[in-house]
């Protein structure tokens, strides 16, 4: 058994970019009439630019949630929000948008101990992520790849597996989203680690950084005190 684990979100935390957001705002809003189209990607576009006009997306956890977020202010039925999102997500395993890995990545997670355990645990569609994580040159990174997670409530199991007899002190759980990447670790006790884009404190992180690249050196020192 490995002596600790990294549990990696994926959007926003090891795949970065917001053109397909920008898409999908496209497809969700053209289910409209022309004004509320323009309202509905006018508000989307704000929220992008670190903006946000409409109290829907004040509080938006990132590009893809603003989306969801217009879409029920503006009376988008699900099923087509969702049918959006999912055309959304195979076009960018196709290689249609620009998506890239923060800066350093791969080189971190290889200089790491080869005792760590390395988890990538996300929402977004399970068949999305191989060929998006090649094009990421993330490829074999991690030692779990978990699509489909339904975090927050499908993170409890995952975590339960993922420690399998390991007390909860040995996970450390990285994200951008408190309610889905880091509330459920804290509540069982694991460290977590908090990447806040846009300004919004969350205390009960065990630390928190503007990006990934920030949180490089507590991961490391996290890492040495579990595998010493």
């Amino acid at each position: 058994m490995k002596d600790a684990i990294l549990l990696f979100d994926y959007d926003g935390t090891v795949r970065l970019g917001s053109e397909h957001a920008t898409h999908y705002a496209r497809l969700v809003a053209g289910r409209l009439d022309p004004e509320d189209e323009r309202a509905f990607l006018s508000a989307h576009a704000a929220f992008v630019a670190g903006k946000p006009t409409t109290a829907s997306t004040f509080d938006a956890y990132d590009a893809d949630n603003a989306v969801r977020r217009l879409a029920g202010e503006f009376g988008v039925p699900e099923s087509d929000r969702h049918d959006a999102y999912i055309e959304t997500r195979e076009l960018m395993a196709a290689g249609k948008f620009q998506i890239w890995a923060p800066k350093g990545f791969r080189e971190f997670i290889w200089s790491l101990p080869r005792s760590v355990e390395v988890a990538l645990v996300t929402n977004a569609p399970g068949a999305s992520l191989g060929p998006a994580l090649e094009r990421l040159e993330l490829d074999g990174l991690f030692d779990h790849v978990i699509g489909d997670a339904g975090k927050p409530e499908g993170l409890d199991a995952i975590i339960d597996e993922l420690l399998e007899e390991r007390p909860p002190a040995q996970l450390l759980s990285i994200g951008d989203i408190p309610r889905n990447d880091l509330a459920p670790a804290v509540e069982r006790g694991c460290a977590t680690a908090y990447i806040d884009h846009y300004g919004r404190p969350w205390p009960d992180a065990t630390v928190t950084g503007a990006s990934l690249e920030e949180l490089y050196p507590f991961i490391h020192r996290w890492v040495t005190e579990q595998t010493a």
